[in-house]
C-alpha cells in the first residue's frame, strides 16, 4: 500500500503572506506600481506600446521563420524602439516591469536551488540571474 504524502502548505502560505506584505509596503514597490498605473491610465502611452510589441512579435515571427528582414524592416523597428524609450511614462513603465521580473526570477531561482539542493542555497549558488541585471554581468 502507497502512503500519499502532503506538505503542510498552510505555515508556508503564512510566510508568503508575509513576503507580500513585505513587498507590498516597500517604498520602492509602491513607486512603481504607480509608474505602471500611471502608463495603464495614458490611453496614448499603451496604444503606441502595444502597436511596438505587435511590430516585435511580427518580426520575430519571420526570423522564427527564416525570413530575411528588410533594411526599412529593422530601421522603422528601430525608430520605433527608441521612441517607447523618448516617452516617459512608457520607459518608466519597462523600467517597473523589468524590476518585477527580475525579484520574479530571484524568487523562483531560490525556491528551485532551494529543493534542488535540499537547503538553503548560498549566494554563489543561485548564479548571475539573481545580480540585477538580467544575468548578462557575469564578470562582475
Amino acid at each position: 500500500m502507497t502512503t500519499i504524502v502532503k506538505m503542510d502548505k498552510e505555515i508556508i502560505m503564512h510566510k508568503m503572506q508575509e513576503l507580500c506584505s513585505l513587498l507590498l509596503q516597500d517604498e520602492g514597490y509602491k513607486e512603481m506600481r504607480e509608474m505602471i498605473d500611471q502608463f495603464a491610465a495614458d490611453e496614448q502611452a499603451t496604444e503606441q506600446y502595444e502597436r511596438f510589441m505587435e511590430k516585435h512579435q511580427a518580426l520575430e515571427e519571420k526570423e522564427r521563420q527564416n525570413i530575411e528582414l528588410l533594411e526599412s524592416e529593422i530601421k522603422i523597428y528601430e525608430e520605433e524602439e527608441r521612441a517607447l524609450y523618448d516617452h516617459p511614462l512608457i520607459r518608466r513603465f519597462i523600467y517597473a516591469q523589468r524590476e518585477f521580473s527580475q525579484l520574479h526570477q530571484q524568487i523562483s531561482n531560490y525556491f528551485t536551488k532551494s529543493v534542488e539542493l535540499n537547503r538553503l542555497p548560498e549566494a554563489k549558488e543561485l548564479g548571475k540571474e539573481t545580480c540585477g541585471c538580467g544575468g548578462s554581468c557575469s564578470a562582475h
